[in-house]
């Protein structure tokens, strides 16, 4: 092909439309005939994209936000237990030398501190007492 073929020649420099800002992109499309070469006006770069290839990045960034939300709610489940408020009451009841108010209040600080109540279950019983009147003072 000689530079002077139509199908492979675009003078661009008689080209006196006020256009100025012009990309040349080769279209090599399955639709395209001949690899013919076409104009397009370039006033950013996102409008030399595709609409469609602009509707899967935002696609793509709905569902890795939509991912990083289930995956934090996720964490969320997974690092705060729901204590059975049945098992929480059943040791408190074994603490002796505890009032029924005291014993309440230890149910209630206890089932919003998890690893409080597991620190309890580990304790021998007779530091039991002194751990939950302790806790039970500061919540006042």
């Amino acid at each position: 092909m000689t530079p002077t073929d139509k199908v492979d020649y675009i003078d661009l420099d008689g080209d006196t439309q006020d256009l100025e800002d012009i990309h040349v992109i080769n279209d090599i499309s399955p639709t395209s005939t001949n690899g013919q070469k076409r104009r397009n006006r370039a006033s950013n770069s996102s409008d030399i994209l595709p609409t469609e290839k602009r509707v899967a990045i935002k696609d793509v960034i709905a569902y890795s936000i939509a991912r990083m939300a289930l995956s934090f709610e996720e964490f969320i489940r997974a690092d705060t237990k729901n204590l059975d408020p049945a098992e929480v009451y059943a040791e408190v009841q074994a603490v002796p030398g505890l009032s029924e108010n005291e014993q309440l209040k230890a149910c209630a600080w206890l089932i919003e501190n998890d690893k409080q109540f597991q620190m309890l279950k580990a304790l021998p019983i007779e530091k039991k007492e002194s751990m939950l009147l302790m806790f039970i003072a500061r919540g006042e």
